[in-house]
């Protein structure tokens, strides 16, 4: 007898044919290139714009407003040398420092006391211009300054660049 022997066939894995039938419009093309190209150039205009606004602004108050600003400093911090940097770091950038020197006790925070105006706006200026500090309102028609500053422990954590700030005479 014979047997019926099957052999099968390996099974074949299917061919995957990929055809791209890429077609290039050429206006399509310059039409995206055209707008991205705006695009970019308007980002550009606008960024640069607004550096040029800002680099303004920044000359405008060191010439105009910083000088109007008349400063005592008073070293509360505990660093030896801080308010002479202070001193001249500040005159360096137009504001009218009359007096600098050390108080008594220490202080944790930097503190920027307005002694002319209830509105704070030359205390705001400043502020800004350090990078921190406690604004407060305590007037005093004896003092011939505008802003009181209290240098705190905190300063070099509000104004880093000043830890290395040495004038030579």
């Amino acid at each position: 007898m014979k047997k019926n022997i099957r052999i099968e066939k390996k099974k074949e894995r299917p061919k995957f044919k990929i055809k791209l039938n890429i077609k290039f419009d050429i206006r399509k093309l310059l039409t995206i290139f055209g707008v991205v190209l705006i695009i970019s150039i308007s980002a550009i205009f606008i960024v640069s714009t607004i550096f040029s606004f800002s680099k303004r602004r920044d000359e405008y108050m060191k010439k105009k407003i910083y000088p109007q600003i008349k400063i005592e400093i008073y070293n509360a911090s505990g660093y030896d040398g801080l308010a002479r940097k202070l001193n001249w770091y500040l005159r360096d950038n137009g504001f009218d420092v009359v007096y600098y020197g050390n108080a008594i006790d220490t202080i944790l925070k930097t503190i920027i006391v307005d002694r002319i105006d209830s509105s704070l706006r030359y205390a705001k200026i400043l502020r800004e211009f350090l990078g921190g500090g406690i604004v407060k309102y305590e007037p005093d028609p004896d003092k011939l300054t505008t802003i009181t500053i209290l240098i705190g422990k905190d300063f070099y954590k509000i104004l880093p660049k000043i830890k290395n700030y040495d004038k030579i005479f």
